[in-house]
């Protein structure tokens, strides 16, 4: 695998292994659990990471997937360990798909507007890439402070 491609899974997985971290030892109430209105629980966030995670990825990959995002954000009733599953089918996806993939390939654009509800959306592989990984970043914060509110409540 080339160092960019593998930076990127190791990456990854520290940053699921954050995400477990602040749900060790949930139950499915406590994972629906919100903050307020129009905050997200955890369930949702890990739902909304993994789905944006896996479109990323397959951008990369030529491997895309149609999201319904809205959903997304209604998700609950989901079990701890169907969310720690989520985590690892991103992980077994890129660790199969990336060893085939070229740097050289990163600055080739993808479309991807057939897989999104959105306006038409063109993105090189390597935008894609880090898209996946910041956007799961970006939410890990969230994932921080409702635990830290749900700790408190």
């Amino acid at each position: 695998m080339e160092p960019i491609f593998a930076a990127a899974l190791e990456h990854l997985e520290w940053l699921h292994a954050e995400y477990l971290g602040y749900l060790d030892g949930l139950t499915t109430e406590a994972l629906d659990w919100s903050p307020g209105p129009q905050m997200n629980s955890l369930c949702v966030l890990v739902v909304h990471v993994t789905a944006a995670e896996r479109f990323w990825f397959g951008a990369v990959v030529d491997d895309m997937i149609t999201r319904d995002r809205p959903a997304e954000f209604s998700a609950s009733g989901h079990e701890l360990g169907q969310l720690i599953k989520r985590f690892e089918a991103n992980v077994a996806f890129c660790k199969e798909t990336f060893p085939a993939q070229s740097a050289s390939q990163l600055s080739e654009i993808v479309d991807v507007s057939r897989h999104r509800h959105w306006p038409p959306q063109r993105f090189t592989r390597g935008w894609s890439l880090m898209r996946g990984l910041t956007h799961t970043a970006e939410h890990l914060g969230h994932a921080g402070m409702t635990r830290q509110l749900l700790d408190r409540r």
